[in-house]
């Protein structure tokens, strides 16, 4: 794929739910039954997951927890779409090690805000969002002096990063 590909590609994954025999594990579902707040991306998958997890429960969506957008470095050869997503995650890598400002960067800070305020209030907050900008919440949440749980990080469908605050 072209690096003009990515960004058609991208549309069309965007607008897309997910598949009606795609459903969540038990641990997710128990998880969401547990939460007091399910929230979600304004993403058609993220809205689709989070009534898949708790189907009795409406959630809140926010346009704050949307998936970054890959960034196509236009001199790059034709990729798979795979290959597109590990140089995302390297200029993320970097970006992340180097504190380096970015919209994206600001968004995810405004939804830790979003998310940190509805935890004051409720013991367990559900957040459905993306892979990529799961890692940017996750280091914002850090930031912050959020602990991250003791899960294996994966950027499957239906993973589970937990945080929770000691201070």
């Amino acid at each position: 794929m072209r690096a003009a590909g990515v960004r058609d590609f991208e549309r069309a994954y965007n607008a897309a739910g997910i598949l009606d025999h795609d459903a969540p594990p038990p641990e997710v579902i128990r998880v969401a039954g547990a939460a007091s707040i399910i929230a979600a991306s304004d993403l058609p998958r993220a809205i689709a997951s989070a009534r898949r997890m708790a189907p009795t429960r409406e959630p809140d969506v926010t346009p704050l927890l949307r998936e970054i957008e890959l960034e196509p470095l236009r001199w790059m050869p034709n990729l798979p779409i795979q290959a597109w997503d590990v140089v995302s995650h390297v200029q993320w890598s970097y970006r992340l090690f180097r504190r380096a400002p970015h919209e994206f960067i600001r968004r995810a800070d405004e939804a830790v805000e979003w998310l940190v305020q509805r935890a004051a209030d409720s013991a367990t907050v559900l957040a459905v969002t993306h892979g990529g900008f799961r890692r940017l919440v996750a280091s914002r949440l850090e930031a912050r002096g959020w602990r991250a749980g003791s899960e294996r990080r994966s950027y499957e469908n239906w993973s589970i990063w937990s945080y929770s605050r000691f201070f």
